[in-house]
Order: structure tokens, then sequence, then C-alpha cells
């Protein structure tokens, strides 16, 4: 079913649901192929130029208020779920593909820059030729609360980055294991420097005398620390594995929507 106008999500087929509050479509389709998916919107969820493919079945997506607009291009599988938490603010169409049972997490107050890719799977196997074993399973992406994700970035399988990190420009992840309030960059990325946090204000039109005003900043808003309270993202995934769409969603509504400051924290 191909969804141009946001009322035809209440007349799904096939089994497939809509939960929440009819989002806004601007120049943006909503397709689904499969059956057994699920679609929710909170309040306040506007797609501008974006396309989310439901290709197959038993998927998840779930889309937390935002005060910006939404610039995706989602392609959801088999048995995935993709959740975004609120207020990431998107300058340029994100690309997320969930394959091979895989998910990808995002929490809330990221910056995404322009051509970000983020694929759980390589899309093709890969097979030693010793033991004609697969090599290249396909790995959930997991993504914090305030993450800076720089422009003409790549987020490749098995990546995990907790709340306050920055990406830089460029970078390439796969596999990476990136810890709160750190710099990673590179190809392949690297950690770069420690004990770091960056702020949403833009230093574009700042003259001297506003360089020179906020050379310190010395609120602790957007350093993060690992307690008792925080998520595991191996946990969280094996939650996933053993649950059905509707259990996930659950899970996702008890978790992720009640979780305090550090729930996306990691020491490392």
């Amino acid at each position: 079913m191909r969804i141009t106008n946001s009322d035809e999500l209440l007349e799904l087929e096939d089994n497939n649901k809509f939960y929440g509050e009819l989002p806004n479509l601007v120049n943006s389709i909503i397709n689904f192929n499969g059956e057994n998916n699920i679609l929710v919107c909170e309040s306040g969820v506007t797609l501008r130029n974006s396309r989310i493919d439901f290709h197959m079945s038993n998927s998840i997506l779930y889309l937390s208020s935002n005060k910006n607009h939404y610039f995706l291009n989602i392609s959801l599988n088999r048995d995935s779920v993709c959740f975004i938490g609120k207020n990431n603010y998107f300058n340029g169409q994100t690309t997320i593909v969930a394959s091979e049972a895989k998910n990808v997490i995002i929490g809330q107050d990221c910056l995404f820059s322009y051509n970000i890719v983020i694929r759980t799977s390589d899309a093709h196997g890969i097979y030693s030729t010793d033991t004609y074993e697969r090599i290249n399973y396909a790995k959930s992406i997991y993504i914090g609360d305030h993450v800076w994700l720089g422009q003409n970035l790549m987020i490749f399988k098995g990546t995990q980055i907790a709340s306050g990190s920055i990406i830089g420009a460029g970078s390439i992840l796969s596999n990476k294991i990136v810890p709160s309030n750190v710099i990673f960059a590179g190809n392949p990325a690297k950690l770069v420097r420690e004990k770091a946090f960056w702020i949403p204000h833009s230093t574009h039109s700042w003259g001297s005398e506003k360089i020179e005003s906020m050379s310190r900043y010395e609120n602790r808003i957007f350093t993060f620390e690992e307690d008792s309270a925080s998520l595991k993202f191996d946990e969280i995934e094996e939650i996933f594995l053993s649950t059905n769409a509707n259990e996930s969603l659950d899970y996702i509504k008890n978790a992720f929507l009640t979780g305090g400051k550090n729930r996306f924290a990691s020491n490392g």
C-alpha cells in the first residue's frame, strides 16, 4: 500500500498497524509491502522529502515528536526495529537500512549533518574459502542521546555510539564501540579525544565578542555518565531478539520513553 496522504494510514491492510497521531507528509511517501508492520508517530511529526519502505513483514518504525522536520530515507526489511527519539535535527536526508532482523536505535537531541548513511548489513553474504561459513553477519546499530554526526558519515553494522559523543565528518564506523563524551574521526574512525562535549548553538554568526564570551561553558547538561539506570545496548538487543513486534513496542514504551538523562550513557 502506497501512502502519500496521512489519512490513508487509517486504512492500512494486511494487518499492518498505525498508532499515534497522523504525521504531516510533505513530498513524502510511506510504502507497506509486507504484513504485521507497525508505524508509530507521536504528535508533531513532519516528514519532508522522505521515503519510508516496509519492504517485508514484522517490523516497527517509531518516530518521536520533533520540533524539527524529519528528512529520512528508511528501508525496513524483516523483523527489524527502528526507533528515533525526540527532537533530532536533520540537516539533509539520512538513509537508514535495517536488514537481517537487526535494529537501529537512535536517542534524542542528536544532530545529523548532510549525507549520513546507517546500515546494519552488507546486503550480500561473504564466506570463508577455507570453511565455507559466512563471516559477515548483520549487527544492530545504537546511537545515544545528544550525539553529533558529521557530514558524509557512514555507520555500519555493530556500531554503538553512547550519549554525548561527536563523530567527525567523512568518518566510517564499522563495529565500533564509542563511549560517552568522546570524539571519533577518520576512516576507519578512531578515538581522537576523550572528555569532550558539544553544544547545539550554531557558531556561524559569532564575532570576536561572542567567541570570547563563549570561551567557557560550565553547564554540565551535555555531559553523560553511566549509572545504575543506564540501559545496556547488548541487553536491549537480546530483548528484541526474543519478542514479537507488539512485545517490542511495549518494551520501547516502558524502557526508552521513561529513561533519564543517562539512559544511553556508557563509560566504555
